[in-house]
């Protein structure tokens, strides 16, 4: 599998442009990442996705949850994925945050009665039981974060996807609120669920994710035990 980008200009052009690029056949030149990656993940799996900026960390999970289409290559998921990849992404800022428990849940794949039962589970694990009549817009993006990441473990919890994407989930909370994502994260995947973390929160990836690969602009670097990895990235 690959994936290419645009190496410069817009990545949609004017639509007179597009026509006389039919005729044409400009050639506009890409980068490709993530080269020949060939990858496996069985049911069950805790990965920790570790490189330096750019290196396509985000990009895989992306490819992963359908947002990015493979350049060459496929791509097949087992289940239905569940992802925290741009914060408050979906999210109404004009509405409370009762509404968007509601909401973001629906997106997240919850029925409204498993919203419903929910609700009081949620609003307790993101303390934000005093603000649940507030507009999301008046919250910090802390409590924004707490808010989401909230929903997204309730979805784990009652198994509403077997394949969740997390992308350095925990900026901006605060360390009750970390300790109690590190505690739920062991604590609530099903046996076959499949958790990816992207990060760059070496601490948080030990203790969360047994098992972690390195990707490069090339592709994935190496694989294996977490604190196995961890100490080649950080010797490399």
């Amino acid at each position: 599998m690959e994936k290419g980008f645009l190496k410069a200009g817009r990545s949609r052009l004017p639509f007179y442009r597009q026509l006389l690029n039919m005729h044409g056949n400009r050639h506009r030149p890409t980068v490709n990442v993530l080269k020949d990656v060939n990858l496996e993940i069985p049911d069950g799996s805790r990965v920790a996705i570790i490189g330096p900026n750019g290196a396509g960390k985000t990009t895989l999970l992306r490819l992963i949850a359908g947002i990015y289409k493979p350049t060459n290559g496929n791509i097949n998921v087992d289940g239905r994925v569940c992802c925290f990849l741009s914060p408050g992404a979906g999210a109404a800022p004009t509405l409370p945050v009762l509404d968007n428990i509601y909401l973001y849940g629906a997106l997240a794949g919850m029925s409204h009665r498993e919203t419903t039962a929910s609700m009081s589970r949620i609003l307790e694990f993101s303390s934000l039981t005093e603000q649940k009549y507030s507009w999301v817009e008046h919250l910090s993006f802390g409590m924004q974060q707490r808010l989401f990441m909230a929903i997204q473990l309730e979805t784990m919890r009652i198994n509403r996807a077997e394949v969740f994407l997390f992308d350095e989930f925990l900026m901006g909370v605060d360390k009750p609120f970390r300790s109690r994502v590190v505690n739920a994260l062991t604590e609530f995947p099903s046996g076959r669920q499949i958790v990816l973390h992207a990060s760059h929160d070496h601490e948080l990836l030990l203790r969360t994710c047994p098992t972690a690969l390195c990707v490069d602009e090339l592709g994935i670097k190496y694989s294996g035990p977490t604190a196995q990895v961890l100490e080649q990235y950080t010797n490399d």
